[in-house]
């Protein structure tokens, strides 16, 4: 399954990178995260490898990101691992006047066992996921 989304923040794209590069921010805008352990590599770089712990319905759950490609401000790519499947997300920045960014996430996902029939049936709940992060990440950029 792949899928791209986008939308645009009201904020010059030095504060949007400040925002989006503070490893204490995602907590404002992943909605369920509780913490994040560095594993290997150095944070922020290709080959970093951190564990994102989340509370979804009472219940644990833990994915394994890898940065994958990393050219901000322009673009940065992350691979995840969990026990669904693998997926990719590359987010690209575009700066379209000093005071707009455009944000674009592509989106791929391989599901595993009956994940590959579920994701199949529930593509719009993982856009519709993807899109309330993005738009949560606008809000914390836009006001803080």
């Amino acid at each position: 399954m792949k899928y791209t989304l986008s939308n645009t923040i009201n904020r010059p794209m030095a504060e949007v990178m400040q925002k989006f590069k503070d490893p204490e921010g995602v907590k404002h805008w992943m909605e369920g995260l509780t913490r994040i352990e560095h594993l290997s590599g150095t944070p922020g770089e290709v080959g970093a490898k951190s564990d994102f712990y989340f509370l979804h319905k009472n219940k644990e759950m833990k994915i394994t990101e890898t940065i994958l490609e990393q050219d901000l401000p322009r673009q940065i790519k992350f691979g995840y691992q969990s026990g669904m499947g693998y997926n990719e997300v590359e987010l690209r920045f575009e700066e379209l006047d000093a005071h707009t960014v455009k944000q674009t996430s592509n989106s791929y996902f391989e599901m595993r066992g009956l994940m590959k029939v579920f994701g199949f049936l529930m593509q719009g709940l993982f856009k519709k996921q993807s899109m309330k992060y993005m738009d949560a990440f606008k809000a914390y950029v836009e006001k803080g």
